[in-house]
């Protein structure tokens, strides 16, 4: 498998159920508070890339000047959702670990940014804009999450349920939301038809990828 091949499972059809495991281990593990501040992190985060998409698609606005028509989906919810994954699992086994784990997961979910969604899906821009904003998510979650709880234990069944339930989601069809942001944009702009590329880009740069996600 190629890498382009490995880049949709930083889409939302793997990484949005791997959220909301997250947000059940954190409630199941008796701290409600922590689910909720699990739940306002990602819609920050989601609103933020569905912002820039919409503005992009519907009236054709992007970052000219850094060569960004709009914050990758994929790159942020690989290093959002990984980072936190790691941590939570590590602190399962050593409470210490969890950043040091958290360490990894942004490292991986950066090697996975910059060498699977960019150039594929997006160009390496986009990619790194991505990546930065699901790595200040992470690490003002997990930071945050200190404050909750002095330690987070998932009981054994929900650890295990949790983990089935992402590695069933990884063998699924990948789908993305662009359609739906598609409509949305349209509707609100009132435009024909939803922007499709900046005319910045180089013809070069477009054949290299697939319909931005």
């Amino acid at each position: 498998m190629g890498l382009a091949q490995i880049a949709p499972y930083g889409g939302i059809t793997v990484m949005l159920p791997a959220a909301v495991v997250i947000g059940a281990w954190l409630w199941f593990s008796g701290n409600p508070r922590g689910a909720r501040l699990w739940g306002a992190t990602l819609l920050s985060v989601y609103c933020i890339v569905a912002f820039s998409k919409i503005l992009f698609k519907g009236w054709g606005i992007g970052l000219e000047s850094l060569n960004i028509e709009v914050i990758s989906g994929h790159a942020m919810n690989t290093c959002l959702v990984l980072t936190v994954t790691l941590s939570l699992l590590a602190r399962q086994f050593k409470h210490s670990l969890r950043w040091p784990a958290a360490a990894l997961g942004l490292l991986l979910g950066w090697l996975f940014a910059v060498n699977c969604v960019a150039p594929y899906i997006h160009p390496l821009e986009e990619a790194v804009a991505g990546a930065l904003l699901g790595s200040m998510g992470a690490c003002v979650f997990l930071y945050c999450l200190e404050e909750t709880a002095e330690r987070v234990k998932i009981p054994g069944m929900a650890l295990a349920l949790g983990l089935m339930f992402m590695a069933f989601n990884a063998t699924t069809p990948k789908y993305t939301a662009e359609h739906l942001l598609n409509h949305v944009a349209v509707t609100i702009s009132g435009g024909e038809r939803a922007y499709a590329k900046p005319e910045w880009r180089s013809p070069e740069e477009l054949s290299e990828m697939r319909p931005s996600s």
